[in-house]
């Protein structure tokens, strides 16, 4: 059985993200900006975690990042584009598009209804 190091680097970035994503819905719940009960906590922090390893693992098959510093991730995340790439029609934009807003629906009604 062979193993994908890009999903294999991913979970285990995913365990920090976890525990990172714990404390800050656990500081908002304490803070009274969400209002979230016992269990709830650690499905939200669990469900931010799974969003951000889907989409990290993603970004680095398309974009075929094999390094798995974050440092280098960033760089290539901010790194300028081809000025001939930013004038010609990109039929895969609107995939783009649509998987942003469909996260971000998602990230308010998980919101909304955790309050």
């Amino acid at each position: 059985m062979n193993r994908d190091p890009i999903v294999e680097q991913e979970l285990w970035r995913s365990v920090a993200v976890y525990f990172a994503s714990f404390l800050v819905v656990g500081a908002l719940n304490i803070a009274g900006y969400i209002s979230v009960e016992g269990i709830a906590t650690f499905i939200l922090a669990f469900i931010i975690t799974l969003i951000h390893f889907a989409l990290m693992v993603r970004y680095r098959r398309k974009e075929q990042l094999t390094d798995p510093s974050i440092s280098s991730i960033i760089d290539h995340l901010l790194q300028p584009k081809n000025p001939e790439s930013r004038h010609s029609i990109n039929p895969e934009s609107g995939h783009n598009f649509l998987s942003v807003l469909a996260i971000l629906v998602i990230a308010y009604l998980i919101y909304r209804y955790a309050i």
